[in-house]
């Protein structure tokens, strides 16, 4: 196995599983923060702050910004926008448990799509790799008395459109300066939002209070810039299927979390659901383990 391609794999699969941890934590600043400002304010001003961090950090490169990173960004600003707005609509309809489990299902539209794409179907151990990780997805999201509503039909299409993301960050960042292409990714989300923030509630409402911006200033900060950057960076090392199953351990980390802070009790299915999640992740490891050898 060439070391140089594990450690970078390793090293993805570890920057990216702190970016989900903190896309757990998310969960309780947010439902704070959305009793008093709208979904739509709060994802704007989120990722216009996202992406003014980067352009500090990185702004030596701006001068470098082309025109193939502007429409690759473009392209899957819009999609990961369309998921955020498709997920926002349909919790408005259904329980946050169906739409936590249903939003989990991007981890099977990826194999799929990608099998498509590439006109091959998936192997075996990805096959696998994927139940597993769906069967704990349901152990983790499952609620007794779950029923069905038009409002899963968007959180359906917030699944698939965080699994095209995936697909597409793997397959764009990695033409482009990883840190441009972040920028105009997350500058898009906020002017889509904006958008539909102008449309649908009339304007935009500007955060007021501790609580809202506590909860703008860590999503745009460690929900947004650091981990839409270090998918840009890093996510071309992992398998496609493997990022899926990595993003499918936000409710563990969102269980875990509640728990410690909370003091939500967590249960046999939690720590089940944990468990083939994790194995979810190692099959997929031992696939990519095999291709590199």
């Amino acid at each position: 196995m060439d070391k140089s391609a594990g450690a970078r794999s390793s090293l993805a699969t570890v920057m990216l599983l702190i970016g989900v941890f903190f896309w757990g934590a998310t969960f309780t600043f947010v439902k704070r923060a959305v009793a008093e400002i709208d979904a739509y304010s709060f994802l704007a001003v989120r990722f216009f702050l996202a992406a003014a961090i980067l352009c500090v950090v990185y702004a030596p490169r701006l001068r470098r910004m082309d025109g193939a990173t502007l429409v690759r960004g473009a392209v899957v600003g819009v999609v990961l926008a369309a998921a955020f707005i498709f997920q926002t609509v349909g919790l408005k309809v259904t329980s946050a448990s169906n739409s936590a489990f249903i939003t989990g299902l991007c981890v099977v539209f990826v194999p799929v799509a990608a099998g498509v794409l590439d006109r091959r179907a998936p192997g075996a151990p990805q096959a696998i790799s994927v139940l597993a990780a769906l069967g704990g997805l349901a152990l983790l999201t499952y609620k007794p008395g779950l029923r069905f509503n038009s409002g899963d039909l968007w959180s359906l299409a917030c699944a698939f459109t965080f699994g095209l993301q995936i697909i597409l960050i793997s397959r764009y960042a990695g033409g482009s300066d990883a840190a441009l292409f972040t920028i105009v990714q997350l500058l898009v989300v906020a002017v889509v939002s904006a958008a539909c923030g102008a449309v649908f509630n009339g304007g935009l409402h500007p955060p007021r209070g501790a609580v809202v911006w506590k909860a703008v200033i860590f999503c745009a900060v460690f929900a947004s810039a650091y981990i839409y950057a270090v998918q840009a960076f890093l996510q071309k090392y992992l398998s496609e299927i493997k990022a899926a199953i990595i993003y499918s351990f936000e409710p563990l980390f969102a269980a875990a979390i509640a728990h410690f802070a909370l003091g939500e009790p967590v249960t046999a299915a939690t720590a089940a659901g944990g468990a083939l999640i994790f194995l979810g992740m190692l099959l997929s490891e031992l696939k990519n383990t095999k291709k590199t050898q």
